[in-house]
């Protein structure tokens, strides 16, 4: 049984979440697979909280990766990363969005299985890789507004949005109380941009 993280307890009760140390990974891998995403290992240290529109479940993601011993060997490393899913009527679009392209969370791309788009912005599409069914959802979904937040946030960072919701995971930030208020915010600006396309 996994102990409960102070911290993480202390920013939850702060934000008004429900937070439990050992995540209920049924939920959280009613999602997967994820479009841009490796599938993670386990899910621990779960926060969540509901609201007029739906609900909000922030985790502790964590994959292996390989690494190189001390005398060559491979060993293999835990690595771990905030991932946010967010249960949202109001959200109709279809499409994925990623500005990590190679690292130890990212699906190659070549395994992407929905065809990249461009979004029709030079600059967002120099710095992330559009993925969508059709042309339509990203004309309709990756709303201007929404293209400018991502590019602002200047981090690796995964986001799929889907009929009824959305996967957010900033891959570079850190485990403390300071990132995970962040994210917090980050994950409500980032619904409210995502609906207005919706």
């Amino acid at each position: 049984m996994r102990q409960p993280v102070p911290w993480i307890a202390q920013v939850a009760a702060l934000r008004g979440f429900r937070y439990e140390a050992d995540a209920d990974e049924r939920w959280i891998r009613a999602w997967e697979p994820f479009t841009t995403l490796r599938i993670p290992m386990r899910y621990e240290h779960q926060l969540m909280a509901t609201g007029g529109v739906g609900s909000l479940t922030i985790a502790r993601m964590i994959n292996v990766v390989d690494a190189p011993g001390p005398g060559g060997p491979v060993r293999s490393t835990e690595i771990a990363s905030w991932i946010a899913i967010t249960q949202d009527e109001r959200l109709k679009g279809h499409l994925a969005v990623t500005s990590d392209l190679t690292g130890p969370f990212a699906e190659p791309l070549d395994l992407v299985t929905m065809k990249r788009r461009a979004s029709g912005d030079a600059w967002f599409d120099q710095a992330f890789a559009t993925f969508a069914p059709q042309p339509s959802d990203v004309t309709e979904t990756l709303t201007p507004s929404l293209r400018k937040l991502l590019l602002s946030w200047r981090i690796p960072i995964h986001a799929e949005i889907r009929p009824g919701g959305f996967v957010l995971v900033p891959v570079a930030l850190g485990a403390d109380a300071q990132s995970l208020n962040w994210f917090t915010d980050a994950a409500h600006v980032f619904g409210e941009k995502a609906t207005k396309g919706s």
